[in-house]
């Protein structure tokens, strides 16, 4: 069912002299290394500069200080101002486009790939006769499945936050990445560079109303800015 909400889409790139999303690079800008054949998201964030009343997520337990997260301010009355959204709004970032990564540069000599990824299901058969999978191949029948087989993974929304500022807590330690509950990991292993992106903000998530939520959104958020989190192998 049709629902009211926001739709961006955009591309994203890796190219020498282009910023991440593929326009000439310019002061300021970000961009990636080439010289990686292979860079991957472990997780991404989004922060929506001017957003009034939200809630970001934060920890608000006794790990407060050891996550980098910090305590509530005091309450207060947002409904009182006709700008105020819902304190914790959703959105959804999904890439329907190809991936795309440079072969490693052996003998200098690099290759862009792509692949078209469709995210999909394996079940675990349904082991009803208590029989021993390993003697016989993966799947015998269909019927077998609790449930159905390569079945489109569907995503799931996460929150954003009201500014880049909630980014700031290092997002590493000596040995490894790590979570935060500022970014969201769904992505994980999906490649930076691709050729089509949707950013969806849903407006139900807003208000209750959701065009006025739609109109209050338009009227205070004054830019989207995207936190990625990645990895990369230079393949050398």
């Amino acid at each position: 069912m049709p629902v009211p909400g926001i739709l961006l889409e955009f591309a994203t790139t890796i190219e020498k002299g282009r910023n991440l999303f593929g326009r000439p690079l310019a002061g300021g800008d970000h961009n990636f290394s080439t010289a990686a054949f292979a860079t991957k998201l472990f997780s991404v964030g989004v922060a929506l500069e001017g957003y009034q009343g939200m809630s970001n997520p934060i920890s608000n337990t006794s790990a407060i200080s050891q996550a980098g997260g910090m305590s509530p301010a005091d309450p207060s009355a947002p409904f009182l101002n006709t700008s105020t959204l819902s304190a914790t709004p959703e959105i959804f970032l999904i890439p329907v486009g190809m991936d795309s990564m440079r072969s490693p540069p052996l003998g200098d000599v690099s290759v862009v790939r792509s692949w078209n990824v469709r995210d999909v299901t394996i079940p675990l058969p349904f082991n009803i006769g208590a029989s021993d999978f390993s003697n016989k191949a993966l799947w015998q029948t269909r019927d077998s499945l609790s449930e159905e087989l390569y079945s489109i993974r569907k995503h799931a929304p996460f929150r954003p936050v009201s500014s880049v500022q909630a980014f700031q807590n290092d997002a590493f330690d000596m040995t490894q990445l790590r979570l935060s509950q500022y970014t969201n990991n769904r992505l994980i292993g999906r490649s930076v560079w691709n050729t089509k992106w949707k950013l969806v903000i849903p407006g139900y998530s807003l208000l209750n109303n959701p065009k006025e939520g739609l109109d209050r959104f338009i009227r205070t958020v004054k830019d989207i800015k995207l936190h990625l989190v990645t990895y990369s192998y230079s393949g050398n």
